[in-house]
């Protein structure tokens, strides 16, 4: 099935999403020679292969599960108590396209307000952090020193089984991760007795996570 074109619109495309980096009309390093970005026609020389997961604090994981799986038809793909925060569930429902929304729940949620660090309680209804997809290690490994050399503090690599991250913050302070996919999940990362009781502080614990405050790697200024 062709995909849908707009009936008003006559003018130039200049470049679609997906298709062009497929098509090998997006090179990574560099703009099109018309259009150029902040740094002119140059742009680092690694780019991130998409979204992995976007993770949003929710109310009430039972109810926002419930919406996403009823009203928008999404699959529970994982739930489980969130590694290296205290009292956190972690779920992720399949958008499509390969890409996952998350939702996190706190059961003891603080007032809506910006904390300063990813490792803490964060309110219902803020945004907690986004992840960009890598789809090797070598292109994780590049893309942090990237961002080091940038000048930006980012965390060393974190092994959560699973993936492997590391984390960072943009300007705005919008927490941001690094990810690479390493496996599925397993039995244990599909836990549905997450949602009707609290957790314990063992379960949240992961030693790489608690000492994220620790592991910020120093900027290359």
């Amino acid at each position: 099935m062709a995909p849908p074109q707009s009936k008003t619109f006559s003018g130039k495309i200049l470049w679609h999403r997906d298709e062009d980096f497929r098509g090998g009309k997006t090179v990574e390093g560099v703009h099109p020679d018309t259009y150029g970005g902040t740094l002119g026609n140059e742009r680092g020389a690694r780019m991130t292969s998409g979204f992995h997961h976007i993770a949003l604090v929710c109310k009430n994981m039972r109810e926002t599960i419930k919406f996403y799986e009823g009203a928008m038809g999404m699959k529970l793909r994982a739930i489980y108590p969130m590694h290296g925060i205290r009292g956190a569930k972690h779920c992720f429902l399949e958008a499509g396209n390969g890409n996952e929304i998350s939702f996190v729940e706190f059961q003891d949620p603080q007032p809506s307000q910006n904390p300063p660090s990813f490792f803490q309680v964060w309110p219902v209804g803020m945004h907690h952090h986004m992840a960009y997809r890598c789809e090797t290690l070598e292109q994780l490994h590049q893309l942090r020193e990237q961002i080091k050399s940038y000048g930006t503090p980012v965390s060393k690599i974190v092994d959560h089984d699973f993936i492997h991250s590391c984390y960072f913050t943009d300007p705005s302070g919008y927490n941001l991760e690094l990810t690479c996919t390493l496996r599925g999940y397993s039995d244990p990362e599909y836990d549905l007795t997450v949602l009707d009781r609290r957790l314990s502080e063992k379960e949240n614990a992961h030693e790489a996570s608690d000492n994220h405050g620790k592991n910020v790697a120093k900027a290359k200024l």
